[in-house]
Parts: C-alpha cells; sequence; structure tokens
C-alpha cells in the first residue's frame, strides 16, 4: 500500500471536505457568540441545533439533502420544546423522554436517511435534560436550537451548492477507488498461495461496496445530467457523465472476467501465465487509481502504468498453450485463459480512454448513452408513504421491536443518571442513543468500537491537558479533532469516536479549566450507556435470518431477469412493440430497438448488484450476532459466491449472445436448451424447490449438446474462425452459467428462511 496516495484521498476526498464543512458549521456559531457577545450559553444552544442538522448532512443529492435537513430541525425544535416544557417535574420529563423516544425511534421505517434524522432529533431533546425551564425560557431555548438548525441547513446548501462540481467529482472518484479495490481483489485469485476462500470473501466485500459507491455516484451525476448551452452539451458535464458511465462498464468487464479458479489453479499452478495475469491486473488497477487522484486533484492523469510486457507475455503464453495443444487436452481451461485475457485487455483499453477523455483540451460533447427521461429510471424511489409509521405497530415489524429497545434503555438509562452518583442522565442516554441499532449485529459491533474509541480518546485528552496549557493551543487541537471526527464517521467509526472524545473533553476542559474531573464522569457515563446498549439489544430481537428469506427470493429474481435481459438483448423479436415511441420520436426503428433492449439490459444489471449487495450486507451482519441465531451459514455462503459468479458469467456472455445471434447458426437449439435450463434452475431456486435426482444427467446431456454443436459447426467450414472462436466462449460461459445454476438451486433448496 502506498500511504502517500492514501493521504491524498482522503484530504482531497468528500469525506474529508464535508467533516470540514461541518466542523466550520457548527463551531463558527458558538465562537461568534462566545467572541463577538460574550455569551457560551447562548452559543453552546445554536451549536447543538447545528450540530443536530449537520448529522443529516451526509453524501447524497443536494435537494433530498437540504429537505432531511430543514425537516429534522423542525423536528428537533419541537423535541426540544415539549422537553423544555416538562422539565418543571421529574416524573412528566421522564414520561415526555420515553414518548418521544419512542416515536422518533419508530421513524425509522421511513428507510434511507430516516435513522439520522431520528438520532439528530433525540440529540436536540438529550441536550434539554439537564435544564430547568419556563415556558418561555423553553420557547426560546427551542427557538434558537431551531435556528442553530436552519444556519447549518443554509450553510451546508450555500457550500454545496458552491461546490457543487467539486462534490460530483468527488462522488465519482470514490466510486473509481472502489473500483480499483475490486480489481485488486480479482488480481488475488491468481496468486496461487492465496486462500480460494479468503479471495472469494474479500471479493464479496468490494463488490458490496463498489454497488454502494456506484449507487451513490448514480444518484448525483443523473440528477445533474449534461444540459444544452447555446446549442450544445456542457463539455465539463458530459466528460463527469461519461467517467460514470465508463467506471459502472469497467467494473462489468471484470466481473465478466470471472473463471473458474479451481480449474486454472489446478492447470497452470505456478506457471508464470499466473503470474502475469495478477500483474497485469494490479497494473490495471494502478493506472485506474491514478484516474481517480486526476479527478479529485483536477489535473491531468499522469502518463499510463506501463502493461505492454505483462500483455505481451501473456499472449506468447496463450499461443504457447495452442501450439503445445492445450485446447483439445484442456478446451475449457484454455478457453478459460484466452476469455480472461481479452476482457482484461478490454479494460485496459477502456482505462486508455477515460484517461484521454480527462487530458484532452477540447472534451468531446459526445455521452456514452444517450441522455433522455429513461435514465431516471435507474435512480431510487425517495418518496415516504407517511401511513406506513401506523401499520408498523405491531411486534412482527422490527422497526416496532427497535423503537422498544431504545426506549427501555432511555428509560433506564435517565433514572440511573438521576439516582447514581458521578453520573450525567444525559451523556448516559446520548450513549445508548449512538450506539443502538436496529440489528443486534450493528448495535454489538458499535458497542465494542465506542468502549475503544472512548477509551483511547479519554487518554490522549488527558495527556493532551497534562502537557499543554496554552488555550489557544488547546483550541486548534479541539478544532481539528472535530474535522477528524465528522471525517472517518462513515468509514472508521472507532477513528472517529476517538477525535469526537477529544474534542468534547477538551470543550469541558476549556469551560472549565483544571477539572479533571469531567474526564472520569465521562468515561463512567460511556460504560453505563454501553452496558444499557448491549442488554437492550437482547430484548425483543428480530435477528438478521429472519430478514434475509425475502432478500434471497429479490436476489434470485434479479438475477434470472438479468439473464433474460442479456437473452433478450441478443434475440429480441419483439423489439418492435416496445420501441413505438421512440420511433415516434425521430429515431430509427433498428434505432429504437437497439437502445430499449441496452436500457433494459443496463437496468437488470444494476437491479441484480444490488439485490446481491443487500443479501451480502444482511450475511456480514448475521456472522456477527450469536451463533444460536446463525442459520444456514455454508448455503448462503455459497449461494452468494455462486450467485456472483453466475452474474458474472452472464455479464460476460452478454455481448457474445448479441454477436452469436448476428448469424444464422444451427447451433441455436442447443444454446436456447442451454439458457432456458438455466432459467429454469433460478425459477425453482426462487420457489425454494431442490433440484431432482437426474439432474446432473440432463446437465450432462445439455453440455454434449453444446459440444457436439461446436465440432459441427467448426467442421461445416461456413463460419469464419473469429465466429467459431466466439461461439467456444459462449459454449464454456454456458457451461459455467448452467453449472452455477445447479449449485445455486442446490442451495436455495436446502434453505428454509422465513419470508416477513
Amino acid at each position: 500500500m502506498r500511504y502517500s496516495k492514501e493521504i491524498e484521498k482522503f484530504l482531497y476526498g468528500q469525506y474529508f471536505f464535508g467533516g470540514l464543512r461541518m466542523a466550520v458549521g457548527v463551531s463558527l456559531p458558538a465562537v461568534l457568540c462566545l467572541v463577538v457577545f460574550h455569551q457560551a450559553d447562548l452559543g453552546f444552544t445554536i451549536a447543538t441545533g447545528a450540530l443536530g442538522a449537520c448529522v443529516v448532512d451526509m453524501p447524497g443529492p443536494l435537494k433530498y439533502k437540504h429537505n432531511e435537513m430543514l425537516i429534522c430541525s423542525v423536528l428537533g425544535f419541537a423535541s426540544a420544546l415539549a422537553t423544555g416544557l416538562a422539565t418543571f417535574d421529574v416524573f412528566a420529563l421522564w414520561a415526555t423522554v420515553v414518548a418521544l423516544t419512542f416515536a422518533l425511534s419508530l421513524t425509522v421505517v421511513y428507510g434511507n436517511r430516516w435513522p439520522q434524522i431520528s438520532f439528530a432529533t433525540l440529540f436536540m431533546m438529550v441536550m434539554t435534560l439537564e435544564q430547568h425551564f419556563t415556558p418561555l425560557r423553553a420557547l426560546t431555548n427551542a427557538a434558537w436550537i431551531l435556528a442553530g438548525g436552519l444556519w447549518y441547513t443554509y450553510w451546508a446548501t450555500f457550500v454545496s451548492q458552491w461546490q457543487a462540481h467539486r462534490i460530483e467529482k468527488q462522488a465519482l472518484a470514490e466510486n473509481v477507488f472502489a473500483c480499483v479495490d475490486y480489481l485488486l481483489a480479482r488480481a488475488a485469485f491468481y496468486d496461487v498461495d492465496a486462500n480460494l476462500d479468503d479471495c472469494y470473501r474479500n471479493l464479496v466485500d468490494k463488490q458490496t461496496t463498489a454497488v454502494e459507491m456506484q449507487d451513490a455516484a448514480r444518484a448525483i451525476v443523473l440528477r445533474n445530467l449534461p444540459k444544452l448551452r447555446r446549442g450544445q452539451l456542457d463539455a465539463s458535464r458530459v466528460t463527469l457523465f461519461n467517467l460514470f458511465i465508463n467506471t459502472v462498464d469497467l467494473h462489468e468487464l471484470f466481473v465478466g472476467a470471472h473463471t473458474d479458479y479451481p480449474l486454472m489453479r489446478a492447470t497452470f499452478g505456478n506457471a508464470d501465465v499466473m503470474l502475469f495475469f495478477r500483474d497485469l491486473i494490479r497494473k490495471a488497477a494502478s493506472d485506474l487509481e491514478e484516474v481517480g487522484l486526476a479527478v479529485l486533484q483536477n489535473r491531468r492523469p499522469a502518463a499510463r502504468v506501463n502493461m505492454k510486457a505483462e500483455m505481451r507475455a501473456i499472449e506468447y503464453e496463450i499461443e504457447l498453450m495452442r501450439k503445445q495443444g492445450l485446447p483439445e487436452r484442456q478446451p475449457e481451461a484454455y478457453a478459460a485463459a484466452s476469455a480472461t485475457f481479452r476482457r482484461i485487455w478490454s479494460g485496459v483499453r477502456l482505462i486508455d480512454k477515460m484517461k484521454k477523455h480527462l487530458t484532452s483540451d477540447t472534451p468531446g460533447a459526445r455521452t456514452e448513452l444517450r441522455i433522455d427521461h429513461t435514465l431516471m429510471r435507474f435512480l431510487s424511489n425517495r418518496r415516504v408513504p407517511l401511513r406506513q409509521i401506523f401499520s408498523n405497530l405491531t411486534m412482527v415489524s422490527p422497526s416496532f421491536r427497535h423503537a422498544l429497545r431504545v426506549t427501555l434503555a432511555v428509560a433506564v438509562g435517565f433514572w440511573l443518571g438521576r439516582l447514581l452518583p458521578l453520573t450525567n442522565a444525559y451523556w448516559i442516554v446520548m450513549t445508548t442513543l449512538i450506539i443502538m441499532k436496529p440489528g443486534y449485529s450493528l448495535t454489538k459491533q458499535r458497542n465494542t468500537q465506542r468502549i475503544v474509541g472512548t477509551t483511547i480518546g479519554c487518554a490522549a485528552s488527558i495527556a493532551l491537558i497534562w502537557f499543554v496549557k496554552a488555550p489557544a493551543v488547546l483550541l486548534v487541537f479541539m478544532f481539528a479533532s472535530m474535522v477528524m471526527s465528522y471525517s472517518l464517521l462513515l468509514f472508521n467509526y472507532t477513528a472517529s469516536v476517538v477525535f469526537t472524545s477529544s474534542y468534547v473533553l477538551l470543550l469541558f476542559h476549556l469551560l472549565a479549566p483544571g477539572s479533571m474531573r469531567i474526564i472520569g464522569e465521562r468515561a463512567i457515563d460511556t460504560v453505563i450507556g454501553c452496558a444499557l446498549a448491549i442488554g437492550a439489544s437482547r430484548l425483543f430481537p428480530y435477528w438478521e435470518y429472519r430478514l434475509m428469506g425475502k432478500l434471497v427470493t429479490e436476489m434470485l429474481s434479479a438475477t434470472r431477469q438479468y439473464l433474460e435481459s442479456a437473452w433478450w438483448r441478443g434475440n429480441a423479436p419483439e423489439a418492435a412493440a416496445a420501441t413505438v415511441s421512440a420511433v415516434a420520436g425521430g429515431l430509427s426503428r433498428d434505432a429504437a430497438a437497439s437502445d430499449e433492449r441496452d436500457f433494459r439490459y443496463r437496468l437488470a444489471r444494476k437491479n441484480v448488484h444490488i439485490a446481491f449487495a443487500n443479501l451480502a450486507q444482511a450475511f456480514r451482519r448475521m456472522m456477527l450476532e450469536p451463533k444460536a441465531h446463525q442459520r444456514f451459514v455454508p448455503e448462503l455462503n455459497d449461494l452468494l459466491v455462486q450467485s456472483h459468479g453466475l452474474a458474472a458469467h452472464i455479464t460476460a456472455a452478454a455481448p457474445l449472445l448479441r454477436s452469436v445471434a448476428q448469424h444464422e447458426s444451427d447451433g441455436a437449439p442447443a444454446l436456447q436448451r442451454a439458457l432456458s435450463a438455466v432459467r429454469e434452475n433460478l425459477t425453482r431456486a426462487q420457489a425454494g424447490e431442490a433440484p431432482p435426482a437426474d439432474q446432473t444427467e440432463t446437465a450432462k446431456l445439455i453440455k454434449r449438446d453444446l459440444d457436439t454443436m461446436v465440432v459441427e459447426i467448426e467442421r461445416a467450414g461456413t463460419h469464419t474462425p473469429e465466429f467459431v472462436g466466439e461461439l467456444k466462449l459462449l459454449t464454456l460461459q454456458c457451461k459455467q452459467m448452467l453449472a452455477a445454476s445447479q449449485l445455486i438451486r442446490k442451495d436455495a433448496g436446502a434453505i428454509r428462511l422465513p419470508q416477513p
């Protein structure tokens, strides 16, 4: 790992940029109130509202983020007002806190950003617990909190609009870097000393991250499509749009490079060709990483990484295999090596194309995809059905159970903070709210991270306060800790907690110099809050496996639809009926049909990756839960591996299906039978049906028909060698798809998970 590049990614990336924006937005009103008006309490109150709104300020489309911060500010005002009005009596305050906690925790049913909105509004409520207000003062306090929330909302909106182009570049760069990590995970398979199970596990993780980054970039790019200016598309926006499309296509090229790695390892072992493949992919990843850095730093990419030696060496090795008769002795291993090289070579060319776009002095005005309203179908629906919360008022709902757990933990934490010495109710409640998540596994993970981070943060703060006596220096350290806390929040929670603890304790020290008691009290409160959170997470559990049955079904359905879209893309007799409107709009019938096929294929491809990522994330969470509540682990793990492999084979077969369909061939029935068998396996797997006893024999007959088809066409001599070569590759992909679909059906037939 080159740490200099990792530092560059962080300093120029969206996380540090967002952390700086948050730190300035939260601290600026507090500093102004303290320095100009000499009212520290007022500054702290306004900062509370700003801090609540900044919780929702996460990467995403500006329009939705603005609305979400507004909603958060208004709900925060209402919760702070209700809590402030109840401070006259401890029982009234407890009842108000319990009611608000339940209601606001239940809003997680709306998904998307509502967990953040829920926490932010609860935070504003908690910061009012230790006060004693008259009705007028309660209204004034809530109004200042609202002012802080509105201040941060429009501060963040202004900065985001001002730096909109940069924010889009940062999202695209993160997408590129996720693709780089995926390439490196692919390269590991060619290291024969690497454990295959570990390679697959790492690949699934990197695939999940790549899909998340693609979805985040897609949400920004497609909502800011290039527009006409003086009759031409905005060249700079075209460049970013094309970069996103190229990155998605590049990811697909390497997804399609998936092959039978056990076969290749068994055939080639430690042969040079395996090392050449590994080094070529790693160099391609390094070249792509330079593209991402160039986008972040607004500069031209450096000269391309020289990959000629590896490419020529692989070409030589493949030619040597051909001369030594490997196509006859080991046809599948030879075809796997050849197909892999072709896709990697295509990926290298695509990276070159991306670099040329970024280095061109006159960016082209032509987009990789035709821009029209159909692109909006790639975006997720962000509408919230408000009545949905009422249908979740039942123990069947995981969100309802989560709200009950949080409410009980907060209720107990409130009383403990009031009864125990050296404790503060608001800090115990705050710790509980931070840690508790809808799932047990996330709560457990956050609990460990919180304890470790707080311990390190407290130790670092004590050392800093002990050795540094200058308030100005401590103030600089406090602001730097704020920036790092917000910057690391999304991808390294433990480190974020370290800096959060540091800046909070430094703040208390600056407000009350010389008091080390506060640090000890915060440590005690944190331990109590963590214990409450982990204890409450065992109440009314809704274990992850209960949600996974639906995710398995959705993934199998998405995979089947992806297969059908790739199949239809190459054999689309009904295309004319689907493209009447496009023809009326001025496109030729053939062009309209081609666009419709490409659109459906890309949409199905996106859906299958998202469905896979959802299941992989759920499986990862289940593995963090107690073993007694882990269900069908071997089957689900194999299902993930085989499903990713099947999607990769479909990706690799799609262009071959399209090419072969353009030639009249007597072998079409054999291909149709093979693809029909794959679709049938997926359909039966979705229904949970186990494979029949004669499945192996049926598969052998289909594979035999495919081999016979290739032999007959090759002997007939009626097609070009290039076509025959593509047909052989397609035959290999069909065999691998058939094998993967059989294993998927076997796993799905053994899995018996509840369907929520």
